[in-house]
């Protein structure tokens, strides 16, 4: 992970706090605050072997589930706690500065299901109890599901539910969460222009599918916004596929039910994105490189291809990195590294097919 710099050439990086930030939640912590809180292991295994079966290969079936109390409790139960660790990650990739600025804002949660994003919000920003936070979702139970689990881990905190927005927000930020997927750009982007947010965020499911059609909504929204997250500016996207893959734990409990129902969640493809408001005849530019696939670890060194800004464009290269210039600490960071971090490096030499590059260490170690 690597600090940007703006214009003026000032350091930013990820708030200290983030760093320190545990995003695991146990089966038992969150039992308490689920609609069925004496589901046992058995139960919640078995209805996740159900919605497994309905998300991959019964389509026609997949919304069946937010109907049934048991179910949603079961969701809740594997769903959000390996969910959550997406988030933590996205946050650690943007600047301080817009850290800060979220923190004071309405928080607005489209396709919130259990509350898991509002929960991971409030876990990793620690807003203020005053901040306005609002969960969307078309099904009540996942919004009698997002309330309990709010009002449980945060009493005093000012988070309400609702079916439908229908007001402008301008200060707020807008996300969707794994809901651009479900509602298509075009109801997506009625939304954006009704809310009129100061931020819109999405993080959705990590497929070349989904990607083409957030390529579309990125199209228009460059007309209005700066992308901060992953792109390097709001020039044309160079990709046919670009997307995250977060390799993460999770709590003992959680991991046993993953064991129990086959579906490993320490590797989480996704696509995310965050963009800004862009100020008038001012727009954003980034410092540093985006990676967005990992090619090859030999003995010498770690080849990346990643995407920056170069030549008043948004450009692809594949980078090599040489060990021998890389600390201990560094070559481990890279050994366990995510596709979508953020790096800093000086092109050591021009090999025609890949740059060899020395990495800036200070920056990629800075969010460790």
């Amino acid at each position: 992970m690597s600090k940007l710099q703006n214009d003026n050439g000032g350091a930013l990086g990820p708030l200290s706090f983030l760093k320190n930030v545990d995003t695991n939640f146990s089966l038992e912590e969150l039992k308490a605050h689920l609609l069925i809180s004496q589901i046992t292991e058995s139960e919640i295994v078995k209805a996740i072997n159900e919605m497994s079966v309905k998300f991959t290969k019964k389509r026609d079936q997949i919304t069946d589930y937010v109907l049934d109390h048991r179910q949603v409790s079961a969701y809740a139960s594997f769903y959000l706690p390996t969910n959550v660790p997406k988030l933590h990650f996205l946050l650690s990739q943007l600047p301080e500065s817009v850290l800060i600025d979220f923190k004071n804002r309405p928080f607005i949660d489209v396709g919130c299901g259990p509350g898991t994003f509002s929960l991971a919000w409030k876990k990793c920003l620690n807003t203020g109890s005053h901040v306005e936070m609002i969960g969307v979702d078309s099904a009540q139970i996942m919004l009698d599901q997002a309330l309990k689990i709010m009002n449980g881990f945060y009493p005093k905190d000012n988070f309400s539910v609702q079916k439908k927005l229908h007001e402008k927000k301008s200060t707020s930020v807008l996300f969707f969460g794994h809901s651009v997927n479900e509602m298509g750009i075009d109801k997506a982007l009625d939304l954006i222009m009704t809310v009129d947010p100061e931020y819109v965020i999405w993080i959705e499911p990590g497929t070349s599918e989904v990607f083409k059609e957030l390529k579309k909504l990125r199209s228009i929204l460059i007309e209005d916004y700066d992308v901060l997250y992953p792109c390097p500016s709001h020039h044309s996207c160079p990709n046919s596929w670009c997307h995250q893959v977060l390799r993460t734990s999770h709590e003992a409990s959680v991991e046993r039910l993953s064991q129990l129902v086959s579906l490993d969640r320490k590797i989480l493809p996704m696509n995310a994105h965050v963009y800004k408001r862009k100020l008038k005849n001012e727009r954003i530019k980034q410092t540093s490189a985006t990676i967005i696939r990992f090619i090859n670890e030999t003995k010498f060194s770690f080849e990346y291809e990643v995407c920056y800004f170069t030549e008043n464009e948004n450009k692809n290269s594949i980078i090599e990195i040489p060990k021998k210039y890389l600390s201990k600490t560094l070559e481990k960071h890279f050994k366990n590294s995510s596709v979508g971090e953020r790096i800093g490096f000086i092109v050591e030499k021009d090999l025609g097919n890949k740059l060899r590059v020395k990495i800036k260490e200070d920056e990629v170690l800075s969010n460790e």
